[in-house]
């Protein structure tokens, strides 16, 4: 499998004709064309000095991540006193997974335009986004050992009864059908959209029904079904590169 830019095509399929010529099997010679990354402002170029590194592209991605993380501090619902070395951590998982969940939510054969606001969007449909899913998991995990109450899975699907309950159970039950669908397809972008309908479908959840402040059997099914979610977007989130932090 190669990737190459759009302007390839014509190349590769040069390549393959002249292979097919020579006689070689060229059943496994697959390709997939891309798009260009493109500025809000237009295409970029090296002639005119608008090209930008990928390097400086990622530094730039963490630095904005890191001023986000420090302004949200004052409004973290957990208190687990995070250092330095924590915030440089979260602002590198941050600034790296928006660059790479930005490009490969689109679809190869769409030209992609990267947008710094939308990219580090904490509340739109981004990959802070759905790496908040994330910490928000873990944190519920956290404080439910903390305080002695453990998962229970054995309390099963008939005492989740509400509706987004369900709803989170069958988008969690989706997703081996999307990794594999996109495997398939060559089309990573699907477990993008996948991960963002999950996210809706945990934060619904998570407005509508209380975890911690459940009771007996109805909590550990809930908790259960929070460390269900939990590996689900984090396993998710590692198919598309992008980091899963255990805070933000």
């Amino acid at each position: 499998m190669t990737v190459l830019g759009e302007d390839h095509e014509l190349q590769a399929r040069q390549l393959r004709r002249t292979l097919e010529l020579l006689g070689d099997d060229t059943e496994q010679l697959d390709q997939v064309l891309y798009s260009y990354v493109n500025l809000p402002e237009g295409k970029m170029s090296t002639r005119r000095g608008t090209g930008i590194d990928l390097d400086d592209l990622l530094d730039e991605a963490v630095d904005r991540a890191r001023d986000e993380v420090q302004e949200r501090l004052d409004d973290r619902p957990r208190d687990d006193n995070l250092g330095e070395a924590d915030i440089e951590r979260i602002a590198h998982q941050v600034g790296v997974g928006a660059v790479r969940y930005d490009i490969v939510s689109k679809q190869p054969s769409k030209a992609i335009t990267f947008e710094w606001e939308r990219a580090l969007d904490f509340e739109a449909q981004s990959a802070p986004y759905v790496q908040y899913v994330h910490a928000r998991a873990c944190g519920i995990l956290a404080e439910a050992e903390a305080a002695g109450v453990d998962p229970d899975p054995n309390v099963g699907s008939a005492g989740l009864d509400a509706p987004e309950e369900r709803d989170l159970l069958r988008v969690i039950a989706r997703f081996p059908g999307v990794i594999e669908r996109a495997a398939d397809d060559l089309e990573p972008h699907r477990v993008a959209t996948y991960t963002r309908e999950f996210a809706e479908t945990f934060n619904a959840f998570y407005r509508e029904c209380s975890v911690l402040n459940a009771e007996g059997d109805r909590r550990r099914g809930r908790l259960a079904l929070v460390a269900a979610a939990r590996h689900t977007v984090a396993n998710a989130l590692n198919a598309l590169g992008v980091a899963a932090p255990e805070s933000m």
